[in-house]
């Protein structure tokens, strides 16, 4: 049987101070810098978060560059287009993501990396990353409380040869080839970033279901025409295939470890994020994915949302008469 390989992480955990409590009279759509000149927050009023760690162009002076062999490659385009996603899902439903974006370079602060490796011990760029991180869980408490659910999205870019997006649930390529039968079974239910909605979703889905299924986040992007992996159409990559399967953020504000705020990793290949005509249509079909997703899996008692999962509920329905 496949036993998965337990690799230690080294997370630097805080407690939420009221420094970074949210103000009651924030605006929802409104961009706010709150807690750091490069730590962008988007205030929302849906359960929905997306994080921007490594699109940022700022090199100020006073933060040195990272030294050492880390990555250091910016996600170019990806502020870009987290502002298009947050024009589309507002046209869409009225309503905004919640929206925190590192605007320091790669080179001077990676915003995915734990505390040590992301600042490389300068005190400047180590309280941006405090920053950063403090906003996103401040926002995963209110979402909890205010909705008891939600969803949290980390926005990337990646250079693989392959031009397609990767979607990370923190499962490794190897894992996402596994029996069918085995997934579905509850083997990896635990260490995947949506083991909140593995156990519990309103469709009742299998694991392989909400992973490559009709009604999974890949197969509604792919349904738009986005080249997808995991999702209908691919199922897995394949085994000389690079592929990211999600970071730090992704295990830390997904419910992996717990909680009941799902986590996905969005990678878009280089080609989508430097064409202007790409770069608008995946963010256009992101955006409506993400809200049919919420829809369909979360809160179809939500108004602004519920339509657009409506469709799929009632045909998912009928199926089973």
């Amino acid at each position: 049987m496949y036993i998965r390989k337990i690799v230690p992480v080294l997370f630097s955990f805080f407690l939420i101070s009221s420094q970074f409590a949210l103000p009651q009279d924030l605006i929802p759509g409104k961009k706010y810098f709150i807690d750091s000149d490069y730590v962008e927050y988007v205030h929302g009023n849906l359960p929905l978060i997306i994080s921007v760690p490594h699109g940022g162009y700022e090199k100020p002076d006073d933060i040195p560059e990272r030294t050492g062999r880390f990555a250091k490659n910016q996600d170019i385009y990806t502020i870009e287009i987290v502002y298009e996603i947050i024009q589309k899902i507002n046209d869409l439903t009225g309503k905004y993501p919640y929206v925190i974006i590192n605007h320091l370079h790669r080179t001077r602060l990676d915003a995915n990396r734990n505390i040590k490796e992301a600042a490389n011990g300068n005190l400047k760029a180590e309280k941006v990353w405090y920053a950063y991180h403090n906003r996103i869980s401040s926002v995963k408490v209110r979402i909890t409380e205010e909705y008891e659910k939600g969803l949290f999205i980390d926005l990337h870019g990646h250079r693989h040869k392959i031009e397609r997006i990767e979607l990370g649930y923190l499962l490794s390529g190897e894992e996402l080839r596994l029996d069918k039968d085995l997934l579905d079974g509850g083997l990896l239910n635990e260490f995947s970033s949506i083991r909140h909605l593995l156990e519990s979703n309103i469709l009742d889905l299998s694991f392989t279901e909400l992973i490559r299924g009709k009604y999974s986040f890949g197969s509604l992007l792919s349904a738009k025409g986005q080249v997808c992996v995991p999702g209908n159409k691919l199922l897995y990559p394949q085994p000389d295939e690079p592929f990211f399967s999600g970071g730090f953020n992704t295990s830390r504000y997904g419910s992996s470890r717990g909680g009941t705020v799902d986590g996905i990793q969005i990678e878009m290949d280089l080609h989508t994020r430097t064409d202007l005509h790409l770069q608008k249509k995946v963010a256009d079909d992101i955006a409506l994915s993400l809200v049919e997703f919420l829809s369909i899996h979360y809160f179809n008692q939500i108004p602004e949302i519920a339509a657009y999962g409506d469709s799929v509920l009632n045909q998912y329905l009928e199926n089973k008469k």
